[in-house]
């Protein structure tokens, strides 16, 4: 477990958050769970709708199930844990898509101070969803995008062949000051 004494600590650590993508086999406890599912009920939400409802999802079958929805996502299949974000479906759709990526971001900085490492896993299409709201016994007027996949990491380079370029773009090229386009 990470410990922080500095709000420059919390930064560091924040910085360090990544996708991961392969796991080792360890369950995560089930106290580390709970905590992730507290720093999710906590997150932040659109006039405080809390649209959400989550469903945890560990069986392995399961998880090769919802992996082979589409190609990209075929490394869930191996990780010990999937939460499963489903969203009421009753907001506007921005402010629930909004509200999705807050707390997708929070359970996995909070997963990585608590020793663990996980990704985000999209099902796809409107099609894919439907599967995955099959699968997961999720009614069909509930919106399901996405889990966030947990696990201790074996690593967090990306190991498929299509992989992302790693690093960022300095900080000129994507920061304005007052209006778009004025140096610092």
């Amino acid at each position: 477990m990470v410990q922080i004494t500095s709000a420059n600590d919390a930064v560091d650590e924040i910085r360090k958050v990544r996708q991961a993508r392969l796991f080792h086999p360890k369950p995560v406890p089930e106290d580390v769970l709970n905590e992730l599912l507290e720093v999710a009920r906590w997150s932040g939400s659109s006039r405080n709708t809390q649209p959400w409802h989550f469903v945890v999802v560990t069986d392995k079958q399961m998880l090769h199930d919802l992996s082979q929805l589409r190609p990209p996502i075929n490394w869930v299949a191996d990780a010990p844990l999937a939460i499963a974000v489903v969203l009421d479906g009753e907001g506007a759709p921005e402010s629930e898509s909004y509200d999705e990526g807050r707390l997708t971001e929070r359970v996995l900085i909070a997963a990585r101070l608590l020793g663990l490492g996980g990704g985000t896993a999209w099902y796809g299409d409107a099609e894919k969803e439907a599967k995955a709201k099959e699968l997961l016994g999720v009614p069909a007027d509930k919106t399901a995008r996405s889990m966030i996949v947990l696990g201790y990491p074996t690593t967090t380079t990306d190991h498929r062949p299509n992989k992302n370029t790693p690093g960022r773009k300095p900080i000129n090229e994507i920061v304005s000051y007052g209006t778009y386009g004025v140096e610092g």
